[in-house]
């Protein structure tokens, strides 16, 4: 829309005063079929490209446990027991990248209808192995995630575009609390601008513009703020075409 502010505290008063029909709007848009398409990646990432970015995610996930494993006589290993998807859609994260590795998976999803496809598209015997959660992000605390268990891993991606900065804050915030200590590992991939965007800056669509959601991409210093806001530490970021992925810890636990 052609908006500028002049600090984040300006941004977060926007934010914050249009907060309820930033999400109303929200809903509305994800339940009349979201990007669209014919195909559940379409309807998901608005593209084709589902597939590529599993095999991406899984390579990532891949060196992050040789990395932190690396020394097999260090008794603080990572665990392969429980992953929490969040904003976890069909599960596509699910099935092409944390059931290869994870034990359990709990899925965390605020659209109802998404939630029950989900156990469909996974099929029996992997539906077998996860809990499916029905919260909205922007709403969570640690009795919605759907475990007491300490969380070996949790996978965000493609979603905090859709919450405002302090609600992003307040989620990750929360996350963070139920992971193992130590060793438990916070996964954020997200959309940064790229091509002729400028990455010192952030875009921004609210439902006034031509998509009619609240949707935000935020280039790496404004993540990182937000991480640092929400007492998370970054180990590492994984920079590609499209995005950047991170690992974060909680160093408080």
């Amino acid at each position: 829309m052609g908006n500028f502010y002049n600090s984040h505290a300006e941004l977060l008063a926007m934010q914050a005063a249009n907060r309820e029909d930033f999400y109303e709007k929200n809903n509305e848009w994800w339940q009349t079929g979201g990007y669209g398409g014919a195909t559940d990646d379409e309807e998901m990432i608005g593209d084709e490209d589902g597939a590529s970015d599993c095999l991406e995610g899984l390579f990532f996930l891949d060196r992050l446990i040789q990395k932190n494993n690396k020394d097999k006589n260090n008794s603080l290993l990572m665990q392969h027991k429980l992953a929490v998807d969040v904003g976890a859609g069909l599960g596509r994260i699910t099935k092409g990248i944390l059931l290869k590795h994870y034990d359990e998976i709990h899925l965390v999803e605020g659209n109802s209808a998404y939630s029950k496809r989900s156990k469909v598209k996974l099929g029996k015997k992997k539906a077998k192995r996860c809990v499916f959660t029905q919260c909205y992000l922007q709403d969570i605390n640690s009795q919605t995630l759907g475990t007491n268990k300490p969380i070996d891993l949790i996978w965000i991606q493609w979603t905090l575009q859709y919450l405002t900065d302090c609600d992003v804050i307040e989620c990750l915030r929360i996350l963070a609390e139920g992971l193992r200590p130590i060793v438990g590992v916070l996964v954020v991939k997200e959309n940064r601008p790229f091509g002729i965007q400028r990455e010192d800056r952030f875009q921004m669509d609210t439902p006034a513009g031509e998509n009619n959601r609240y949707d935000i991409t935020r280039p790496d210093a404004h993540h990182r703020l937000l991480f640092q806001m929400a007492g998370l530490t970054v180990k590492s970021t994984e920079r590609g075409e499209e995005t950047n992925t991170y690992e974060l810890t909680n160093e408080t636990l």
